[in-house]
Parts: structure tokens; sequence; C-alpha cells
């Protein structure tokens, strides 16, 4: 074997595991007094967390279904790899590649592979045009399913091996060339094309001399992950004992087993090499990673008795406000036997005592907080985020029904995280059923009986929610969407004309379609006329714009909060929630910087939140490089801008 083909096996074998050498250090938990819980050796104490940050993966792909705006690849690398995948599908790479009616395009595809991942989970995929294209637009086309890859430099690889104490010797190759790694998702289907700019305030809205950005695109759950993605507990002592690593895992599987797996095992000891703990995320964590990984560092090495004095100083904890969320944390790590003295907090009078036996209740499984979550959400924004994420994760009809109330609030941005969060506890409910309307649309109607509200999802989900009875549109008007279709709507007239000027025998022809002047009525005219995602968001637009649309109308508004960890410290100084709820605000348009995988000890001062990160727009136009970040020497890596992608998985509403 070569020695290229050494580095190569190297890093497929690095990489396609997730990396050891990616583990997040976590700050030891030093008992800051003799009687303080933190004293009590948890799992915490004996390892850090390891194979916790996304792997991207990219692939050369073919969009096919455009409207003469394709174009033909030129000769090269990335040509000859498409001309090879094709060929692996028994298609025909010339007749595809070079179509004379220009309904083709090269693409590059890449996604992000989140920590904790399970074979079969969906991924949002990015597909933006190469340097040089030709290709005017990607509206309307379909992704050719295609396999997609993580990729390294050669010098990269060099580099693990010479800190692993493996000899490379002198290769023939540059340190810039690029190894291709495992095949870990796939990815296929229709592309949503067009972007809203980012406006004063970072609010959404339409580039009147762009309107949409076409030449980039993303496939919405368009990918599928090909393997798990564990996380790691790796032992961090010096001389790590197996002994240790199988306790771990033992405990692991004993706390969580109830929540977990129908096997009861989450966790396996791994003993060759330095020991590690391999973990799954019980399903009841599968919306907040971040919580299963807090909570499984501080779950004790022994088993904890129900009148062990550690036991008995959290329930005594858990009843002071500015010790709440760490003690329900830690009372979450004991197990369901944790149930009883939880449910004595939920009788307090403090939001804060409320707020943390609920949600430590909701991942235990228990809806007995499900109505104090709730009313929580719809009191306090800070607490908002989490209150709804700790609902979703509640397999229980208690917690659907309270989210079902939620979407009658008047607060836009609660409304539409119940109904997001209502979608991922149980799709099939029937208080959020919608239509695909076109490939690319999905229109929801829901909460009949509340306040007409019209919001837009330019993120993760191509789709309008229509909140209320009714979104009547005033008339007469008539303005252009894109530059194939008009609405028109005139005084004397009840019914709204919706035109699409199509080619029909190389001829203009117009095809028209009449509805009611109810916005949910047009959408669907637009799109049996052809139009999709980007036309129907268009549309809504211009109605806000030439203030036609009756409705309230609300973008993005997803919950955002402040990370537990920064909210524990908050409430030793804040009993009634004021300070916390105004810091959150200042969050509502970012997203807040991660903040590791341990509590804040009774020693650490209240911090102030970072600073929220610069603004974003719906759809990075620089999604980031096709294999991975430079080179140390060479050019500026691109920002990573894409909102899309959270770095931390599974949390719902950020953090």
């Amino acid at each position: 074997m070569d020695r290229l083909a050494i580095l190569t096996a190297a890093l497929i074998v690095g990489l396609s595991t997730g990396c050891l050498q990616s583990e997040t250090t976590t700050r030891s938990q030093a008992a800051d007094e003799p009687n303080d819980p933190d004293s009590m050796s948890t799992i915490g104490l004996k390892t850090v967390i390891g194979n916790a940050e996304p792997i991207q993966v990219s692939a050369v792909g073919l969009v096919y279904n455009l409207d003469g705006t394709g174009s033909s690849p030129p000769p090269g690398e990335m040509r000859t790899a498409l001309e090879n995948a094709i060929l692996k599908r028994k298609g025909r790479p010339k007749e595809l590649l070079d179509d004379a009616s220009r309904s083709t395009s090269l693409v590059i595809v890449t996604a992000m592979i989140p920590p904790g991942s399970r074979t079969g989970d969906p991924l949002d995929v990015t597909v933006t045009l190469p340097p040089g294209s030709k290709t005017t637009s990607l509206k309307g086309g379909i992704l050719f399913p295609c396999e997609l890859q993580n990729h390294e430099y050669v010098g990269n690889v060099r580099e693990q091996m010479t800190a692993a104490g493996i000899p490379n010797g002198k290769v023939p190759v540059s340190n810039s060339t690029v190894l291709a790694g495992h095949k870990l998702a796939v990815a296929e289907g229709p592309l949503v094309a067009g972007v809203m700019k980012s406006g004063p305030k970072e609010e959404p809205t339409l580039n009147e001399e762009e309107p949409l950005q076409l030449r980039v695109g993303k496939v919405w759950n368009g990918g599928r992950v090909l393997l798990d993605r564990p996380y790691y507990f790796l032992m961090n002592d010096s001389n790590p004992q197996p002994r240790l690593a199988l306790v771990v895992a033992e405990r692991i599987n004993s706390v969580f087993h109830t929540l977990g797996d129908p096997s009861g095992k989450l966790a396996d000891a791994k003993v060759q090499g330095r020991p590690i703990v391999v973990a799954n995320v019980p399903p009841a964590y599968r919306l907040n990673h971040s919580r299963f990984l807090l909570v499984s560092r501080q779950v004790p090495l022994a088993p904890i008795a129900f009148d062990h004095p550690y036991r008995q100083q959290l329930e005594h904890d858990l009843v002071r406000p500015e010790n709440a969320l760490t003690a329900a944390i830690k009372l979450e790590a004991l197990g369901p036997d944790s149930r009883q003295a939880l449910r004595v907090g939920l009788q307090s009078d403090s939001p804060w005592v409320r707020f943390a036996s609920a949600e430590a209740l909701a991942y235990l499984g228990h809806p007995d907080g499900a109505k104090d979550l709730a009313q929580l959400a719809a009191s306090h924004p800070a607490l908002r985020s989490h209150c709804l994420t700790a609902l979703a994760s509640l397999d229980d009809a208690v917690s659907t029904d309270q989210l079902a109330e939620l979407l009658k609030h008047k607060d836009p941005e609660l409304r539409y995280g119940a109904f997001v969060a209502l979608r991922l506890a149980d799709p099939t409910h029937e208080a959020i059923q919608g239509r695909r309307v076109s490939e690319t649309l999905w229109l929801h109607r829901v909460a009949p009986d509340a306040d007409a509200l019209v919001h837009i999802a330019s993120r993760k989900k191509a789709e309008i929610v229509l909140f209320g009875t009714g979104h009547p549109l005033r008339t007469p008007f008539s303005f252009p969407i894109g530059s194939d279709f008009t609405i028109t709507a005139k005084a004397d007239e009840p019914d709204i004309t919706v035109t699409r000027i199509a080619t029909k025998n190389g001829e203009p022809t117009a095809i028209t379609e009449k509805c009611p002047a109810d916005l949910g009525n047009v959408l669907i005219a637009l799109t049996k006329l052809g139009g999709g995602y980007s036309e129907a968001v268009e549309m809504v637009m211009r109605a806000q714009k030439a203030q036609v649309l009756a409705s309230e109308l609300a973008i993005d508004t997803l919950p955002r909060g402040i990370p537990i960890q920064q909210l524990a410290q908050i409430s030793r100084n804040d009993p009634d929630l004021a300070k916390a709820d105004h810091e959150v605000i200042r969050f509502q348009r970012g997203e807040v910087v991660q903040a590791g995988y341990d509590l804040p000890s009774e020693g650490e001062a209240v911090k102030q939140p970072p600073p929220p990160p610069p603004p974003v727009t719906s759809l990075n136009r620089e999604p980031g490089r096709l294999f991975g970040p430079r080179r140390d020497g060479g050019d500026p890596a691109e920002p990573d801008n894409e909102p899309a992608f959270n770095r931390e998985p599974g949390r719902l509403f950020g953090k």
C-alpha cells in the first residue's frame, strides 16, 4: 500500500467516526463548600465530551427540471465527478449535462451532520453554483440523488498522523490535495430557490432590485444520515482504567433506561485503546441534546438512596429560587425516583421553582407540570423556548393539548413557537393539519377561532401558516409576482384574477385562475398555475407593502432564549424574572453561544449574556467551502453564517 493510501485510510477512520480530537473540555466541578452537592463524585468529574462537533459533507450534484435557466458545465474535475455519479445510477451523463433545452445544471451540494445524529435522520441541504457557472436560476429545479462525503486536506491528515505518533514519511503529494472520506449522507428533492433580503433590524424584506436570489437553494429535510453519531464520554484521568468506563456506561443506562430505546441500553463502554463510553441520546431528549449531556454529567457514579443527604440537600435547594434550576437538573440526573420531590416544586409561588420542577419532570416523562410550562411560556419570554421544547419532548396528550391552546395566544412568537413544537410532538395532530399545495410549499390553516395572523417561515421549512379564519385582501390592487405572474383585483368584482404568462407553441399565452379575495385562496390559485414557495412569499410581502393585507404578518418568529446555565446565574439576583425577560429580548434575532455542558458553581458571579452575532440572511449566500475550512496560510475561510445548521443539535428554539 503506498503512503497516500495510508493517509487516506487514516483520514477515513478518523473523520468517519467523528474525530476523537473534537473533544469538548469541560470545567471540573470542585466543591465550593463541604456540604455543597457539587462535592458528589459524578460522571462530569471523570469525563469530557467528545464527538460533539458537526461534520460537513459535500458533493458535486445535478439539478434538473430547470425552465431554460441551466447550463452545460465545462470539462474539469467537477464535471468528471458528476459524470461518474450519473453513470453509477445508470444515467446518461452527456444527455443530461449537455441538454439543449438548458434544463440541467452542475451544482455544489453541502450539508452538516450534527453530533448525536441517528441513521435516517433528515438533513437540510444547501445547493449553490460553482464559480463561473452560467446557470441563471435554480428556480423549479430538482436535485438528482447524490452521495455526500466528508473531505480533508492531505496536510491536515499529516498533522493528525504526526500528533498520533504515526510515521508518514515523505509522500510526493501536496498538502493542499483534497482527500475524500466516507459516504455519510444522501440527498435529493425539489429545491426552494430564492431568499428574502435582511433589512433594518434584521427584518426580512423584499429586495426590489433583486427580489429573489435564485442562484442558491435549499432542500429542506432533503438529506438522510447514513450512520449513527453517538456522543463520547472520554475518561479524563492521566491513566484511565477500563473499569471506570464500565461504571459510567452502567450509570447512564441505569438512570436513563426508562427514557431510552426498547432495549434499554443507551451507552456502551469501549475499552480498546483509550477507554470511552459511546452514548446515544434517549428519545426523551431528542429535541434537546445539550440537556441530555448536561444532565448525564450530573449523574453520580454511585446510586443515591432516598434518605441520602445528597438527595435531601437537593430537595431543600429546589424550593429556593436562587438554587432551583441547578437542583432540579441534579434531581433529574438521579432518575425517575425524583418525581415526588419535583412535584412539590410545582406548588411554589416562585416562577423559577415551578419552571425548574416542571421542565425536569417533562424530560423524565411525567406530564405533571405541562400546564405550568404552558403558563410560564405565555408569561415569561426568557423561559419560552425552554418551556416549548420541554412540552414538545413529552409523549403525552396533556402536553399536546396545552400546545394547541397556545396557538390562540395573541403573541405571534408564542403562537408560531407552539405550532412548531406541536408539529414535532405529533405531526398528525388535528390542530396543525395542512396541505402541500406545491412541491415546495406547505399551507396550514390553524386556530380558526383565534385572531388572524399570517406567518412566513424562511428557515427550516417552506411553509406559510394562516392563524384564524379568513384573511381578506382589500381591493382594488394589481402587482406582478416574479416575471411570470400578475395578481389583479378590481373594485367592482368579488374575485381576484391570478394570471401567468406561459409559452405555448412558441408563443406567450396568458393562463388565468379566479378565486375569492382571501389570501389562502389566492395562494392556492397561484400554485395551481405553477407557482411555488418563492412566488407565495413574494405575493404576501407585496400585499403587505401595498397595504391590502388585512391580517398581521410575522416572519420567522421562533422563540429564542438564554442557555439554562445563564438562567441559573441570573436567578440568583432576579426573583421575579424581570431581568431575564428583558435580557432575552436582545437575542430574539440571534443565536446565543454554546454554554458548555456543566452547571455554574455557587461561587461564579452572575455573567452578562454575550453580545448577539452579526446579522445573517435567511439563506447563506456563502454556504461554506466544499471541502471544509482552509489550512493556515491559505485564503480566509468563508464565514459560517448559516442559521439553519444548529451547532447545538436538537435544541428546537435556540438557546
